[in-house]
Parts: C-alpha cells; sequence; structure tokens
C-alpha cells in the first residue's frame, strides 16, 4: 500500500468521526427548539430527524430514545447555563458585586426566542413523570448553584456577610432571582427592549432593599 492510500485510510475514522460529532451537536440544537415548543409527548424523534434531513432511523446511531435524546438535551442546557454563571461570578467575591454582573447577564444569556425558558419548563414538566429527568434537574441544580455558593462563601470570608449566614441557602436563592425570577419574565417581555425593562426593574427593587 502506498503512502498516499495509507494516509486517506487512516484519515477516514477522523472524518466520520467529525462527522457524528457534527450531526449530534446540530440533533441536539433542533431537538431543543423542538422540545421547547411541542413538549416531550408532541414530538417524534422521526420528526426531529427530519428538521435536519435525516431518516428517522438514523436518529438511533446517535441516541437510542427519545428520552434519551432529551435528557442529553437538558443536561446540555444547564451545563452551559452553569458555564455562564461561572465566567461572571468566579473572578468575584463580593455578592454586591456579582448581583451586579448578573443582571447584566440575563439579557445575554435570554437573548434568543424563548427557546432556553420553555425548556426549562418543559424539563421541569418532564420531571414529575420521569425519575431519570428529574434526577438530571437535581443534579445540575446543585451544580448551578454551587457557582454563587462558592461566591457566599468567599464574601464571607472577605467580611462582606456576617460568618454566621447560611451561604448554601443564599446562593442558592441569589441564582433563583434569575433563572426564575427573570427568566419567567423573559417569556412575557414582548420585546428584549421590554425584557430590558423587567431587568431594571429588578435593580430598583434591589436597591430599595438595600435602604
Amino acid at each position: 500500500m502506498s503512502q498516499s492510500s495509507s494516509t486517506v485510510m487512516l484519515g477516514q475514522p477522523q472524518v466520520r468521526r467529525r462527522s457524528a460529532e457534527g450531526t449530534r451537536t446540530l440533533l441536539l440544537k433542533a431537538a431543543a427548539h423542538l422540545f421547547a415548543r411541542k413538549g416531550v409527548a408532541g414530538i417524534t424523534l422521526t420528526e426531529i430527524a427530519g428538521a435536519l434531513g435525516l431518516s428517522g432511523p438514523a436518529i438511533y446511531n446517535h441516541f437510542p430514545s427519545k428520552d434519551a435524546l432529551f435528557i442529553a438535551v437538558v443536561q446540555q442546557m444547564y451545563d452551559e447555563e452553569t458555564l455562564a454563571f461561572k465566567r461572571v461570578l468566579e473572578p468575584l467575591d463580593s455578592v454586591a458585586e456579582g448581583l451586579t454582573v448578573l443582571l447584566d447577564l440575563v439579557p445575554a444569556l435570554y437573548r434568543d426566542d424563548g427557546t432556553l425558558q420553555l425548556l426549562g419548563l418543559t424539563a421541569q414538566l418532564e420531571a414529575a413523570r420521569n425519575p431519570e429527568v428529574y434526577q438530571v434537574l437535581v443534579d445540575a441544580s446543585r451544580r448551578r448553584d454551587k457557582v454563587a455558593i462558592d461566591l457566599v462563601e468567599r464574601a464571607i470570608q472577605q467580611g462582606e456577610l456576617k460568618p454566621d449566614v447560611d451561604a448554601a441557602e443564599i446562593g442558592s436563592m441569589l441564582l433563583s432571582l434569575f433563572y426564575g425570577g427573570l427568566g419567567y419574565r423573559s417569556l412575557l417581555a414582548p420585546t428584549p427592549a421590554q425584557f430590558r425593562c423587567s431587568v431594571q426593574a429588578l435593580k430598583c427593587l434591589l436597591k430599595v432593599m438595600d435602604r
């Protein structure tokens, strides 16, 4: 076998691997959009595959079932959200600063057409029927909350908060303001400008509470 033909042969698995990874990424994106708008019961794997021009059976090369695909979508959603929070909170040691940067982050985090928020609601509904989805949500929430809890613990060490405060409770509540209240408001806001008004409203409320 010549060197050139050997190189081509060795390269083929790598090309196929990249293609499979790319297809999986596209499936997750298409599935997130469809699950968010139709729910898990309202969509089939064939429809999801069809959105990418694939045959129904082809999707089984990547996910063994619709539930497995949905769980992968939910895990990716929470991983991306946690990473976004981590990027802005890890450099800080002040809860006050954390509130400020989170309020600046939220309009960008929820900048799309509502898929993130709707998918979160769908995941909560599915958790009531599917123990595996429920466990994914619990584990993801713990990882996400830990980012804020770590911030609160640093703030305690710096003297911003009293040493006897409940860091776990404050950290969890800190993020609940954003993926809870503002996430819900983003669903109701007809335009990005209106959602920014909701963010400003929360800033005003926090200032009043700080007096």
